[in-house]
Formats: structure tokens, sequence, C-alpha cells
């Protein structure tokens, strides 16, 4: 008995030390790929968008702030958000640009831009102007009746 313990632990310690360690580098590479990797790229995207900061360009804040940029200084930005009220925050904490916030803020929640809601209004027929045929008229009078 002692002999067939022996003989099935030797077996088990023949198995490679690699067969265990490739699921977990396997899972470190897909996280790099599907995690780090976007992130690092949008990093770099938006050091190169403050880098490009310049006097009149509307900006948002991190913190939801919407103005307009006085002047840039090296780390600070001096930011406009109502008439002669400028408050001076750091440039990291610019978020983005106005109109690529809003845009895909609006995005977000489903919400067509202007643009797009010119173009479906141009497909949609216009409403009769005559109150005769106005449903709303219709509407009252049937309340006012019954």
């Amino acid at each position: 008995m002692f002999d067939q313990t022996m003989l099935l632990l030797a077996e088990g310690a023949g198995a490679s030390p690699l067969g265990g360690l490739l699921p977990f580098i396997l899972m470190i590479g897909v996280f790099y790929f599907l995690v780090l990797r976007p992130m690092k790229k949008q990093e770099d995207q938006r050091k190169t968008r403050l880098a490009e900061l310049k006097r009149g360009d509307r900006v948002v804040m991190t913190g939801g702030l919407l103005g307009r940029i006085s002047r840039v200084e090296d780390d600070i930005v001096i930011l406009e958000i109502a008439d002669k009220v400028k408050v001076r925050v750091l440039k990291k904490d610019v978020a983005d640009f106005e109109e690529a916030a809003l845009a895909a803020a609006s995005k977000d929640r489903g919400i067509k831009s202007d643009k797009d809601k010119s173009e479906k209004d141009k497909d949609k027929p216009e409403k009769s102007a005559d109150p005769g045929t106005d449903d709303g008229a219709k509407d009252d009078a049937s309340r006012k009746a019954g």
C-alpha cells in the first residue's frame, strides 16, 4: 500500500510548473489589452488637448463648470464663467472642450443633436395652421360636450 501511494505522488509531481502559471499570464494579457491600453491611449489624447488650450476656447471643468478661457499660464488657466467673473483653475482640471462634452452627454442620454433634429424635421410634413383641422380643438369640443 505504501508503494502505491508513493507511485501516485510521484506521478503528480511530474506536472510542469508553467501549467498553473499560464492561465494567470493570459488573464494579465487580456486585462492589459482590454483595460490598461485603452486608458493609456485616452490619457494621451487628453494631454494633447490640454497642450492645445488657447484663449477663447470654451471648456468644461471636471466638476461640470462651463466657461471660456481668458488666459493660459504654465499649469493654470484663467476661466471666465460669467461677465467679469474669472476664476483660476488648474489646467489638469479641464475635462474637455464644451462642444465635445455636450455632444457626448447628449449621446449618452439618447438625445439627438440640433443638426439631427433639423434633418428629421425636414422629412416630416408640416401640420396645418387651420384651426378647424386641429386635433386639439376637437378634443376641447368633445370635453365641453360630454
